[in-house]
């Protein structure tokens, strides 16, 4: 495949131009060809006739823009234009950059591919200007994206990204202010890169598509994580953007949310690779990242819900009412009172969108929300899977969107766990509808059976677990036994058989919401507690 690369020295085109090596390439920057001179563009590719054109060419000076906005229209809107024709001229597909700029970041819960743009900047109307490429080629894509970081471009005069402007920065300040609004998705020119890759050469139709890490965060918290990763001691004060008057507004809120493409991974991971790359390369002075472990959390909320037909024919189960508020909300509530701060909460592709108008961002609660869809629901283990990229190297603590837990504060279990795996127990009345866990008086694991015929204990195994990330590997190896799914059963047995596998018993009650009865149980249950709550009588339920 013959690739010409356009804007090759800029902070992504370099990136391109290692992930398209194999390739037959040619790269061009504005030495060689000026985006904005129609007839050198026309006559130049003509002579080339490449298979693909990429242009990683752009103006991105926001608040120039606003004084003069000539420039930025010319290379942002003028010059895709002239690429696209030339492209449809040759036969070639043609793949362009746009900007979450283009939304006026009203929308809190982010945007999707399909959401009308409406900029509210003059750079933002040139890159809206840059989807005009549509009317101009017929194999045409656009890629949005956002808040790029990476290395330096090498051109002349290039900036250099909020990463490094960050380090800087905090090698030399005491104190430093930073924007806590204007919410958006950092993304590492490295992914951006590879998805690209994926866009050219697969089989997906001409159109806009969103391409960032997942995971959204205000410029505030993007500080915070650099100056944690690296661990630069700097005091940070969240400010509002009316701190920092600029010429050209900024939306608050302009996360893309990627419907269409595989998704990248999380912003915080992909900030661990950058970091690693310029500690080792360009900064040696930086200090060592940190390796301790933190601890997510997962929700796994995908699923039919089919022991609750005919409700679950309208909504996904764990959007169904539980008293007074939704399903979905006891299990998040589990993990942030055990202080879970990023949680990934995985989905059924058809309620998405409900999920996100319920929690949003999880700004409200001082936590981070991420979703992934689970298109079939495949098992349990496939949420580590799913969830891979956002588990990275860490440990992490998975629910079951169903389960509901009363009076157990899982905050011990979840601090003290270091690494293997860690399940819970609770005695109940008929063990063979569930996992069984069989241990000694020391809390040792002895056996683990799914609903076994005859029990060889009383004690249930709830819909709680607490693994470190070598749980994705093994997740990845379990195939189905007696159903289509995969069971969580080996998961556990599979950390046992390494000899790392312990037992918690929960004090309180448990409830998995999955039936009708079970439904009315738990939520008479709630009820009942608020009303004596609110009469004085918080003996009955401890």
């Amino acid at each position: 495949m013959k690739i010409l690369i356009v804007g090759s020295q800029g902070m992504l085109g370099q990136e391109l131009a290692k992930v398209f090596a194999n390739e037959e390439i040619t790269l061009w920057d504005r030495n060689d060809l000026d985006i904005t001179d129609r007839e050198m563009v026309y006559s130049k590719v003509e002579a080339l006739r490449p298979d693909v054109i990429i242009n990683a060419a752009a103006y991105n000076n926001v608040d120039a823009c606003e004084e003069n906005a000539e420039p930025a229209m010319r290379i942002n809107g003028d010059g895709p234009i002239f690429l696209a024709r030339a492209a449809e001229q040759i036969g070639a597909k043609f793949i362009q950059y746009g900007s979450d700029y283009v939304f006026d970041g009203t929308k809190k819960e982010g945007y999707t591919e399909d959401d009308l743009p409406h900029p509210i900047s003059k750079y933002g109307e040139s890159k809206l200007a840059t989807e005009n490429v549509f009317a101009h080629c017929t194999r045409c894509y656009v890629i949005r994206t956002s808040r790029l970081f990476g290395r330096p471009a090498l051109s002349e005069g290039a900036k250099k990204s909020f990463v490094d402007v960050m380090i800087k920065l905090g090698r030399e300040k005491e104190s430093l202010d930073l924007v806590d609004e204007e919410w958006g998705n950092p993304t590492y020119v490295v992914d951006l890169a590879k998805q690209t890759k994926v866009l050219v050469e697969g089989f997906y139709p001409s159109g806009i598509y969103h391409a960032t890490n997942e995971g959204a965060c205000t410029w505030y918290g993007f500080g915070q994580e650099i100056f944690r990763q690296t661990g630069i001691n700097i005091r940070t004060n969240p400010v509002p953007t009316s701190k920092f008057p600029r010429p050209a507004r900024r939306p608050m809120f302009s996360s893309l949310i990627n419907t269409k493409l595989p998704r990248m991974r999380s912003w915080q991971d992909a900030l661990t690779d950058y970091l690693t790359t310029i500690n080792e390369i360009e900064q040696p002075q930086v200090k060592s990242i940190s390796m301790k472990k933190e601890m997510k959390g997962i929700i796994l909320a995908g699923g039919k819900g089919t022991r609750l037909y005919p409700l679950t024919k309208i909504t996904s189960k764990q959007l169904l009412p539980v008293y007074n508020k939704a399903m979905v909300m006891y299990p998040l509530e589990s993990l942030m009172r055990a202080g879970i701060k990023e949680i990934l909460v995985i989905v059924a592709p058809e309620y998405a969108g409900d999920y996100l108008r319920l929690l949003g961002s999880g700004k409200e609660w001082g936590i981070k929300l991420t979703y992934e869809i689970q298109d079939e629901p495949k098992g349990l283990p496939e949420a580590f899977i799913i969830g891979e990229n956002f588990i990275g190297e860490d440990n992490v603590t998975m629910i079951l969107g169903d389960n509901i837990f009363f009076d157990h504060d899982f905050t011990d279990d979840i601090k003290s766990f270091e690494k293997g795996g860690r399940i819970f127990a609770l005695e109940v009345p008929n063990p063979e509808r569930f996992g069984v866990v069989e241990f000694d008086k020391d809390m040792r694991v002895l056996s683990i059976e799914e609903k076994p015929k005859e029990p060889k204990s009383k004690y249930a195994i709830p819909g709680m677990y607490i693994y470190d990330s070598r749980v994705c590997h093994i997740a990845k190896g379990i195939r189905p036994t007696w159903r289509p799914e995969t069971d969580i059963t080996e998961v556990h047995k599979a950390f046992l058989g390494m000899n790392e596998l312990d037992v918690r018993l929960v004090k309180g009650r448990w409830l998995d919401a999955g039936t009708h009865e079970a439904l009315l149980k738990a939520s008479n249950w709630i009820a009942a507690r608020e009303y004596q709550s609110k009469l004085g009588f918080t003996e009955l339920f401890k």
